[in-house]
């Protein structure tokens, strides 16, 4: 079964605090500060506020860090999260990266963390303190290929025209299946979103979407997570657990305005090699084809989440009742083969028991032990 502690129990933390899950780092911080003068132990005795204050607390705590709001994003409050908040790869030596290359290899997700340096790097961008860091803007369209050293990242801006009104999809692939982040900063250079290269067929790809319409959003399934945490439920079952609804957010971009974002390498020993493609959604029969098709498939998704968690409910039930009928039936199994046996054997000792006034006749009389195998189990052998 799933580990289990507070964190699990004071329910979702972007809505302790009422904000959405697109909030930026200042609106997570505003909403905090209210909540905070309102629950305060000082302020309020009650004892219910006092317990109301810790749980916005744990909440502020997870969500006002870039690299602990990340994790919360894909995996919710757990255990692992609570105690284990992701590597700094740059701090690794060369055996640990090998050791951590290796593990990953085999399916185990290793949360790792946006190295400071980076994250100091892009305030200074924003701020426009003098800095050395290079910054390249992304024209819609034109894909800009590049590749470097682990935990470094490469800054590019994007500018949302006129031509972004119905959206804006900015993709960044890897052919050479390499581990990345995509990371989206705020004006003051505060992290806004960060999107985890998910493997596919032939690559490793991550997407920011900024759409007019409701979207969901689904992490990257790894089945050996699930498998060492609840080996009972069947995979299925865990498909869209991390499924997850994604406000219409087109409208947080301002026109005429840059925006910043990073690609963060997050290999353990190669080069991360990549492509990133800026593409505004034009208004043309095929995209709107798209649109209409993913608009049909994504409700249905969230219908299927809530019917396969009803679902999982009744299997586990009936897989219960299942197993306990298996151990039944394997025990009136052993029960009617052992009382056949005995009536069989006892009643070739009977016969046995018959012949021994006749002993004397001189006939040779063959022991009965073993003739009634032609009996009820010739059919299995027995």
């Amino acid at each position: 079964m799933r580990n289990k502690n507070k964190t699990n129990d004071i329910g979702d933390f972007y809505e302790l605090l009422g904000v959405s899950r697109n909030a930026t780092e200042q609106e997570i911080k505003d909403a905090y500060r209210k909540l905070a003068l309102k629950y305060h132990p000082d302020k309020n005795r009650d004892e219910k506020a006092q317990e109301h204050f810790k749980m916005i607390s744990i909440a502020y705590s997870v969500l006002s860090d870039p690299n602990k709001r990340r994790q919360y994003n894909v995996s919710g409050p757990s255990t692992a999260m609570a105690n284990f908040e992701g590597i700094d790869l740059s701090e690794l030596g060369g055996v640990s990266r090998f050791f951590g290359a290796m593990v990953s290899s085999f399916g185990f997700k290793i949360p790792t963390q946006i190295g400071p340096k980076v994250l100091a790097q892009a305030r200074d961008i924003c701020k426009e303190v003098n800095t050395v860091t290079k910054v390249d803007f992304l024209r819609p369209g034109i894909p800009v290929e590049n590749s470097m050293s682990n935990q470094e990242a490469h800054f590019y801006r994007f500018i949302m025209s006129t031509k972004c009104t119905h959206g804006v999809i900015i993709r960044c692939k890897s052919q050479s299946k390499s581990k990345f982040k995509l990371v989206l900063f705020d004006k003051d250079g505060s992290v806004r979103d960060i999107r985890e290269s998910q493997k596919r067929k032939h690559c490793t790809s991550a997407e920011l979407f900024f759409l007019p319409f409701q979207k969901v959003d689904i992490p990257e399934f790894t089945p050996i997570h699930h498998l060492m945490e609840d080996k009972d439920t069947p995979l299925p079952f865990h498909y869209l657990d991390a499924l997850e609804t994604q406000g219409a957010n087109l409208s947080e971009l301002s026109y005429d305005s840059s925006y910043l974002l990073c690609v963060y390498g997050d290999n353990f020993l190669s080069q991360v090699k990549y492509k990133i493609t800026f593409l505004p959604i034009p208004a043309n029969q095929e995209a709107n084809l798209e649109i209409e098709n993913i608009k049909q498939i994504e409700p249905v998704l969230l219908n299927k989440k809530q019917e396969m968690q009803k679902f999982q409910r009744e299997y586990m039930e009936l897989k219960t009742k299942w197993e306990a009928a298996k151990a039944k039936l394997k025990k009136e199994d052993e029960d009617i083969t052992n009382l056949l046996k005995a009536r069989e054997e006892g009643y070739d000792r009977l016969f046995d028991a018959c012949m021994i006034p006749y002993r004397h006749l001189n006939v040779a009389i063959p022991n009965s032990n073993g003739s009634g195998g032609g009996g009820f189990f010739s059919f299995l052998g027995k």
